[in-house]
């Protein structure tokens, strides 16, 4: 068992340490407040981006394969291809850039129109890409970059999107005014759920039954979409910024708080009138989330700079990953499950090597 003293004040938590199952391999600096850790579908290598800055591409020994340039005006999100080693860059030049690595000079650039550009994904099959520019979604074909899609009834600017994991042409957005499910092809949103409220993240469950927003009140919606049946819960205390899905889509992990509520997502109901899983060992909000592909084991990083590990089906009892001065930005599993990156809002990117003989296992 470990000290562990979370605020720097002398107040301390007690709890074992994971070192048995996780070590720390390596850390690299980025040249500004990292935004996002996000690893290519192999598990070779991972894409660092800052908030200003060149954008590293590392690999699993801490090695930079790619520096690429950095977006004039800021960085904003960072998207592997599904299928291959192709990484799609977006940032306040409303230009998206796609590489195919090792290389770092842009296969395809495509420019949008200019207004606030923050989010990009592909969409499950790779054949098209997604970037918010302001209040409109654009569409564009992988292949050649000609825009195919243009959305646009929001009523403010596109927080978020993301697409359905079984239904490649379907997409959510949420902005000023709640979510929207879009079907590409037809005019108006197929789906839509507004409680007069703003949402920052929104989240489509891997089975495509959940689309889930973390609000800018304390509070999480769900949208049951086979049902179109909408959910409200609250009671967090701060905004909910991090949300993962265990499995296939059976258990909801959300922050917003202090602690980590895990909410079953199963049944006619799904969480509706259950009894959620509450984990406590944060000091302060939970602000990163990650389980292990197709695992139950749970990464959680927090404001008070602890990231840590959970077994919650099994306890409720965490161990501790690592420590830092500084709240953690993102914690990101590889998706072969054998290493954990971790960055720090003072721009250090971290990697965690899995024992492979003492390997948690759901």
């Amino acid at each position: 068992m470990s000290g562990v003293d979370t605020n720097g004040k002398g107040g301390r938590v007690t709890m074992p340490s994971a070192s048995r199952l996780l070590a720390e391999a390596w850390t690299v600096e980025l040249e500004d407040y990292p935004l996002d850790l996000r690893w290519s579908v192999d598990s070779r290598w991972l894409a660092a981006p800052p908030s200003h800055g060149r954008i590293l591409v590392l690999d699993r020994e801490g090695g930079v394969v790619a520096s690429l340039p950095g977006h004039p005006g800021g960085n904003g999100g960072v998207a592997w291809h599904p299928q291959r080693a192709a990484l799609a860059t977006y940032g306040q030049d409303a230009r998206l850039r796609v590489y195919e690595l090792p290389a770092a000079t842009p296969a395809l650039e495509i420019p949008l129109e200019k207004a606030w550009a923050d989010r990009v994904a592909w969409n499950s099959d790779g054949t098209l890409l997604a970037a918010c520019a302001g209040r409109t979604v654009f569409i564009a074909a992988a292949a050649s970059g000609a825009i195919e899609h243009r959305l646009s009834d929001h009523k403010s600017t596109v927080c978020d999107i993301a697409w359905n994991p079984q239904r490649p042409r379907e997409i959510a957005s949420v902005c000023d005014g709640g979510a929207r499910l879009w079907r590409l092809g037809e005019a108006r949103p197929f789906g839509h759920f507004d409680w007069g409220g703003a949402s920052l993240i929104v989240t489509w469950s891997p089975n495509g039954r959940w689309v889930v927003t973390g609000d800018q009140t304390p509070s999480v919606h769900l949208y049951d979409v086979g049902r179109s049946h909408p959910l409200h819960i609250q009671g967090y205390e701060h905004k909910v910024k991090t949300l993962a899905w265990e499995g296939d889509g059976a258990w909801l992990g959300s922050g917003g708080s202090a602690s980590i509520t895990l909410w079953p997502c199963t049944g006619k109901k799904g969480p509706e009138g259950a009894k959620p899983i509450q984990l406590f060992g944060h000091l302060k909000e939970v602000v990163a989330l990650d389980f292990v592909p197709g695992s139950s084991v749970l990464a959680s990083g927090g404001r008070d700079g602890l990231v840590l590990l959970w077994m919650p089906h099994r306890s409720t009892d965490p161990a501790l990953i690592v420590q830092r001065r500084t709240e953690i930005t993102a914690a990101r599993w590889a998706p072969d499950g054998g290493a954990l990156a971790i960055a720090t809002a003072d721009g250090d990117v971290t990697l965690c090597l899995m024992n492979p003989s003492a390997a948690a296992k759901p």
